[in-house]
């Protein structure tokens, strides 16, 4: 079905209405706005007519929005800022210096970041911006240079990809909790383990871990949740349990010793993480050289024994 815009309020009109409710007063916002508290005014009554509803209940002291403002103003304030950064990072775009990468909190702490501090040392006049979210979605990362996307390749929207790293999951414990060696899963069952919320995590926990083995099991009502995977990895390096620990994030940590393998098997869904960009505009420069570089730093770490 088409899509009309026959039907919006005058677009101008919102700027004058998301300033007088963020100030809650049209003189503070005329003069933020560089213009009259009658222009202010003016512009807030046509949005009114335009949309058939109060915006404001109005006394002699302060303007005070009205449940249907309030909505408004929360929809206007999300779309005006999705618009200022698609213009900022259009801009960044085509002065060809920055470069703005989306994936996960995970990713972007424990893989991302330390690339991203070398590459500055080689390319010191190229700036990458990470925009780091769970939420991330093939459709989200088109709206970004570069995006690392976690999935088995069968996009279905217009992306290349190139593969970063295979997703596997191992159990890991801090380098002296008190287990003897490494343990069978079924062994795993006896000990303390650390929980990413199910309702909250929408990646493996411990129930899909288990049953890779063979094993049902099912998170004790009396466990401790953990709502992003970087809590429950910290909580496992204070001791606190035995943890999941994903290949991408816990590499250093294994390497320095701080934390240590609990049980030599690995849990892998078939997954992997992958570099990703639109295939239907051109790779500006700026990101075209950090996407080179980037998969020619895997491919080193590849080629290194023990990685």
């Amino acid at each position: 079905m088409k899509t009309t815009f026959r039907h919006l309020p005058p677009l101008n009109a919102l700027i004058f209405f998301e300033a007088a409710a963020r100030h809650r007063n049209f003189t503070s916002a005329a003069a933020e706005l560089c213009i009259t508290q009658s222009a202010v005014s003016k512009q807030i009554r046509l949005l009114e007519e335009s949309l058939g509803f109060e915006l404001f209940r109005r006394d002699t002291r302060h303007l005070q929005l009205t449940d249907a403002g309030k909505e408004f103003h929360s929809d206007v304030t999300a779309v005006l800022q999705q618009l200022a950064g698609s213009v900022d990072r259009i801009r960044n775009r085509s002065d060809g210096v920055s470069v703005t990468i989306t994936c996960t909190q995970a990713v972007s702490h424990y893989w991302l970041f330390p690339r991203i501090a070398r590459f500055n040392t080689e390319y010191p006049d190229i700036t990458v911006n990470i925009y780091a979210t769970n939420d991330i979605s093939e459709s989200s990362c088109q709206r970004f240079d570069l995006g690392i996307l976690n999935g088995d390749e069968s996009w279905r929207s217009p992306l290349h990809s190139h593969l970063l790293f295979e997703e596997r999951i191992y159990a890991v414990c801090r380098k002296d909790y008190p287990i003897d060696g490494t343990l069978k899963p079924s062994e795993l069952l006896t000990q303390r383990l650390i929980h990413l919320d199910p309702s909250a995590w929408r990646w493996p926990t411990w129930i899909n871990w288990f049953a890779h083995f063979g094993i049902s099991y099912a998170i004790p009502k009396n466990a401790q949740l953990f709502n992003q995977v970087t809590l429950a990895l910290d909580a496992t390096v204070r001791g606190m349990g035995v943890g999941l620990g994903w290949e991408f994030m816990t590499q250093e940590l294994l390497q320095s010793g701080v934390i240590r393998k609990a049980s030599d098997d690995y849990y892998s869904p078939g997954l992997a993480d992958y570099l990703v960009y639109s295939s239907m505009r051109p790779l500006p420069p700026a990101a075209t050289a950090f996407r080179d570089w980037l998969l020619s730093d895997v491919r080193r770490g590849l080629q290194q024994p023990g990685l």
